[in-house]
């Protein structure tokens, strides 16, 4: 019980200062505040994420790319290493080439090779460095695969390079005198 001596009410109590640094927030503002700072972390960590996936599928690339080479140079050299006695060698690379190959297509990775291929049907996909022209050439076909096309999940990811192939034009007509 107060004594009669002492004030009751609100003029019991005096004014005091606030310290000048102390920020009173609401609790919904430090709510959003802490959100925040988590949203920009989590944001953060995407990016990272994203760069991460972005060097390991350009790595990938370069070694399908790789791997088709080896193909190239095993297909080439076949009749040449059995010859050297090294068939056993020729089977050993080509297996490992294949494991190689399966570990791409695990992860996504698919190598085209657009050999034989119309124009018409390898033109989104290759990247055209050349052309030939000749006799055994029908119509107008990749003659050359230089790279391979790669695809990650289905998707043009690098396009093949490619030389293509076509009819010889010495039946066309070139700067006849009826075009003058």
């Amino acid at each position: 019980m107060l004594s009669s001596d002492e004030p009751s009410g609100w003029g019991a109590f005096r004014e005091r200062q606030r310290p000048p640094d102390v920020e009173l927030l609401s609790p919904a503002s430090e709510l959003v505040a802490v959100l925040q700072r988590y949203r920009n972390d989590l944001d953060a960590e995407r990016a990272a994420v994203r760069k991460a996936v972005a060097s390991t599928l350009s790595i990938a690339i370069e070694q399908a790319v790789l791997a088709f080479h080896l193909a190239q140079v095993l297909g080439r050299n076949e009749e040449a290493l059995t010859e050297a006695g090294l068939a056993a060698v020729h089977r050993q690379l080509r297996i490992v080439k294949d494991q190689m190959l399966e570990a791409l297509t695990g992860g996504g990775i698919e190598v085209a090779d657009p050999l034989g291929r119309s124009f018409d049907d390898a033109a989104d996909m290759v990247h055209v460095v050349g052309w030939r022209n000749g006799p055994e050439f029908s119509h107008e076909v990749v003659a050359e695969t230089i790279e391979p096309i790669v695809l990650h999940e289905g998707k043009v990811v690098r396009q093949g390079r490619v030389i293509m192939g076509a009819p010889s034009y010495s039946g066309a007509r070139q700067g006849s005198e009826e075009d003058e």
